[in-house]
């Protein structure tokens, strides 16, 4: 269970409550990025896998804060989510999530083993131009030497360097920054992928950069930290482009517009809570068969879902008093108590069925849960301890992303959840002036599949 601090203090809207019909939510789905200088900080991303692309590149979190409090060991970056809010918009008017998990997918719901970091930054800052950046901006600005050796200090996944053409990377001449980059690529020099990533990301060729003896060094020092149980190239997880659409699209369009929809984003459906990924190719245009059923439980399952979808669009969603009898009953008889929660999820995923995040702020906005097992309770969600105001919240990370990150499934390490719920202050609120930090932790609820 996630760590609680100030329990009953403050707590979310109960989850038994019913959601606002004006609730209004975005859907994320992921795309292979046109060009990764796309998805640089400068661009203000969201994403996933990679490196993080810091809103702040320099008051970064401590090393502390990046480290899993289950296994001591340096957090896997999963994603971030670019998300300015009205509650702030004057300070807050860049605003982006962190989401990091522990490498020990087994133990996410071990306290501090998922940590999520919220920052803003006002629209006129030392990093960004106040006007949006042109095609012509394909790199952030350079930083100032002691801003680029204070951030090198802090980022393991070393960002500031891997955000620049390998020639270009801003490096301070000075002797102990000079003996930290050679040290650090002493260290990353046996992960060559990792370094050939480097260079992708940043615009160069692999090997190419001999001529002054400063890039292949840069290369090196753009490295992540060497660790074990590695995702990917560096260890780092897949980078995808994080594409946002209101649900509205897909719930209020029929018949062709829909195939279409689905033919432009081909995914998974996600699969019930006992399992272990996103599910199976088969049942897009139903939201696919609930486990655990013959094929004739599956067909009712399936039919009654259809009667659900096609009153949902002519009335609006439903609850389960405003179900027809025969639709209920057919849900009731064909599952087992645990998967007829399942059951309205996936009534719900079934309009967008590859969605990796759902997204909304507003108020009275609840999760769409996948298990009625592993919810917060009154008092699991505490307030905020910079301004006492109350957490809400802010995304869910569907189960469909396990599909996306192409993980290995015989990896123990691997990680699974049902679905990752952040809550986030509801106020917005900025860290005290002068803080050494500009990241301020949030809470993330881990509901785990069902055993």
């Amino acid at each position: 269970m996630p760590s609680v601090e100030a329990a009953g203090l403050a707590q979310v809207a109960p989850e038994d409550e019913d959601e606002p019909e004006e609730i209004l939510w975005n859907l994320g789905f992921v795309e292979k990025p046109e060009k990764p200088q796309l998805l640089l900080r400068h661009r203000f991303p969201s994403k996933v896998g990679g490196r993080p692309a810091w809103l702040d590149p320099v008051r970064l979190p401590s090393l502390e804060m990046l480290t899993c409090r289950a296994s001591g060991r340096l957090l896997d970056f999963l994603l971030q989510v670019y998300a300015p809010v009205d509650a702030n918009p004057v300070e807050g008017f860049h605003r982006c999530l962190f989401l990091f998990i522990s490498p020990e997918g087994s133990r996410l719901r071990e306290p501090g083993a998922v940590r999520l970091f919220r920052c803003q930054l006002p629209r006129h800052n030392p990093y960004y131009s106040s006007e949006p950046p042109s095609n012509k901006d394909k790199y952030p600005q350079l930083l100032k030497p002691s801003d680029a050796d204070a951030s090198r200090e802090r980022d393991p996944w070393r960002s500031v360097d891997a955000e620049r053409p390998l020639t270009a990377v801003s490096t301070s001449s000075s002797p102990s920054s000079v003996k930290r980059r050679k040290e650090a690529a002493a260290a990353a020099a046996p992960a060559d992928a990792a370094t050939t990533a480097a260079a992708e990301l940043a615009g160069g060729v692999p090997g190419d950069g001999d001529r002054s003896g400063t890039a292949s060094t840069t290369a090196a020092a753009a490295a992540p930290l060497p660790r074990t149980g590695l995702r990917g190239p560096g260890g780092l997880y897949l980078e995808l482009e994080l594409i946002v659409e209101p649900e509205d699209d897909y719930m209020d369009e029929e018949g062709e517009e829909e195939v279409t929809s689905q033919a432009r984003r081909p995914g998974p459906v996600a699969g019930g809570p006992g399992e272990r990924r996103g599910g199976e190719e088969e049942g897009h245009g139903d939201g696919g068969a609930v486990e655990g059923g013959d094929g004739g439980v599956e067909a009712e399952v399936r039919r009654a879902l259809q009667q659900y979808r096609a009153r949902v669009a002519e009335e609006g969603e439903l609850d389960d008093e405003e179900l027809p009898p025969d639709v209920l009953e057919a849900v009731e008889d064909a599952t087992a108590p645990e998967q007829r929660c399942f059951v309205d999820f996936q009534a719900r995923v079934s309009w967008a069925p590859d969605q990796v995040i759902r997204y909304c702020f507003q108020d009275g906005a609840q999760p769409l849960w996948p298990a009625p097992h592993g919810r917060p309770g009154p008092g699991d969600i505490p307030p905020c301890p910079c301004c006492g105001a109350p957490r809400k919240m802010e995304f869910q990370v569907m189960p469909q992303l396990l599909h996306y990150l192409q993980l290995d499934e015989d990896d123990p390490a691997s990680p699974d959840w049902s679905t990752l719920v952040a809550y986030t202050c509801a106020a917005s609120c900025s860290p005290p002036a002068g803080t050494e930090c500009a990241y301020l932790e949030e809470v993330v609820w881990v509901q785990s599949p069902a055993p």
